[in-house]
């Protein structure tokens, strides 16, 4: 370098096993053009592969007009968190280490036509942390483990993968059990403890028709916890009698046993993380006042815990939910056209999918959100799942209000006098304060015109002609 003062930026792209890297001098002088000292560098995930990459950096920035250096990194999940947490720990006074948004990285990317591949990324974060004053930094709290969130996202998404994989292997039995015992599902409903229990010990028809019908009985009653009549076994020993399946090798018998354990090994462990994930999430004072939604069950609660981590790192409501991805992307022609679009589906699938949960429940048994989805349906069945989007949106809402605020979810009295005046009779008319001893409907809180708050359920009947 010339007698001129400059900064040193360094773009690392973190990819699967490797990490490329790219050495950008920026001088302060405008009418001198940034270059790369180094446009390739790559290094593996090991300590001393990292500390060597960060002395021949410095021996970059040693030069006496070298007056900081920058590093940055796109975030990309488990690959960067330990490169940048081992970098920032042992970044020196004229250092600093950044991650940049992956958004704005597509975006500048697209917008300057530069083409996506590793080496070539490295540059690219050169360039946008070197010379776009518009950057755009992720704050470190979104990846601390600040009172047990990361735990926590870790355990629901682990829930996430393991019941997806539950679902896979129930489906295979089920396609199983229609070509070699269709017959089961006549008697018993598919993914019903009876079910299981009847092919892990029978798995075809003509396994059932060999049988003894007491050992078969005894077989269901304990797993169905004895609720189960010795007509049902009749029948299905009818129905075997009266097969269409042909003789069952011992290689596919096998096949069917082997997948009702996979089955039944992965019920386990999902009761287990279950239990983990109430265990963990009941420690945070805004699960409890979640549970108050209506819809919000546990297991939902902890996903939206887990999800939204520390409320406070969202400026208001609005940028929560557009966190949330179910908020609409506004497309604009002109000055005189604007469309509504779809959702933008950003930010996180499983708190977007807690939501829409949420509010499928809550637009048949909250009033104030049925009549929101009745509105936005308006009688028009295309327009179904943009009127539970509609209610999921105000659910978020509601959400960043109470883990903001830690209130628990209250009916407001002007809230159900702006309702339709048959709306509000049957919500009226239709609440009990007799709590049944172990209930599990939902207990409502409804503040009234003084102010007061009540709790109450909602009487069977009126489950119904809510829904």
């Amino acid at each position: 370098m010339k007698n001129y003062n400059y900064n040193l930026y360094v773009g690392i792209d973190v990819s699967k096993g490797k990490a490329d890297a790219a050495v950008l001098a920026v001088p302060e002088l405008r009418s001198v053009k940034p270059h790369f000292l180094r446009k390739k560098l790559s290094f593996k995930f090991i300590k001393s592969e990292v500390v060597e990459f960060l002395n021949t950096v410095r021996k970059y920035s040693s030069d006496q007009y070298c007056l900081h250096t920058y590093f940055a990194l796109e975030v990309t999940g488990i690959y960067s968190t330990n490169i940048y947490t081992f970098i920032k720990q042992n970044c020196n006074s004229d250092e600093e280490i950044h991650q940049l948004n992956t958004d704005f990285v597509n975006k500048w990317r697209e917008s300057h036509n530069i083409s996506k591949s590793d080496p070539l990324d490295a540059q690219t974060i050169c360039s946008i942390i070197g010379t776009d004053d518009q950057v755009k930094y992720v704050s470190d709290s979104v990846f601390e483990n600040k009172n047990g969130y990361q735990d926590l996202k870790a355990l629901v998404h682990r829930h996430y993968q393991i019941k997806k994989l539950y679902s896979q292997e129930t489906n295979r039995l089920i396609a199983l059990c229609d070509c070699y015992f269709p017959e089961l599902q006549y008697v018993f409903e598919p993914k019903s403890a009876a079910f299981l229990a009847v092919l892990s010990q029978y798995p075809t028809s003509h396994d059932i028709i060999n049988a003894s019908k007491n050992e078969v009985f005894h077989l269901v009653y304990e797993a169905t916890r004895h609720r189960c009549s010795m007509d049902k076994i009749d029948k299905l020993f009818n129905y075997a009698q009266d097969t269409l399946v042909p003789h069952v090798s011992d290689h596919m018998r096998y096949v069917i046993s082997n997948t009702v354990e996979s089955i039944i090994h992965i019920r386990t462990q999902l009761k287990l993380i279950e239990k983990d994930i109430r265990k963990l999430a009941a420690t945070f004072n805004v699960y409890s006042l979640l549970l108050t939604i209506t819809g919000c069950g546990p297991l939902t609660a902890a996903v939206i815990i887990a999800e939204t981590g520390d409320i406070f790192r969202f400026k208001n409501a609005d940028h929560y939910v557009s966190y949330s991805g179910s908020s609409p992307r506004n497309k604009r022609s002109g000055k005189s056209v604007e469309i509504m679009g779809k959702i933008s589906k950003k930010g996180s699938k499983y708190l977007r999918h807690a939501l829409y949960m949420i509010a499928e429940f809550a637009r048949r048994h909250n009033p104030v959100l049925k009549h929101l989805f009745e509105r936005v349906k308006n009688g028009n069945k295309k327009r179904h799942k943009l009127a539970v989007i509609a209610v999921a949106n105000r659910i978020a809402r509601y959400i960043y209000s109470i883990m903001k605020n830690e209130s628990s979810f209250i009916i407001m009295h002007e809230n159900i006098m702006r309702l339709p005046e048959e709306t509000r009779n049957t919500f009226f008319n239709s609440i009990s304060l007799d709590f049944p001893k172990n209930t599990r409907k939902q207990i409502y809180q409804y503040s009234d015109i003084n102010g007061e708050i009540h709790r109450f359920v909602y009487r069977n009947e009126a489950t119904e002609s809510v829904a």
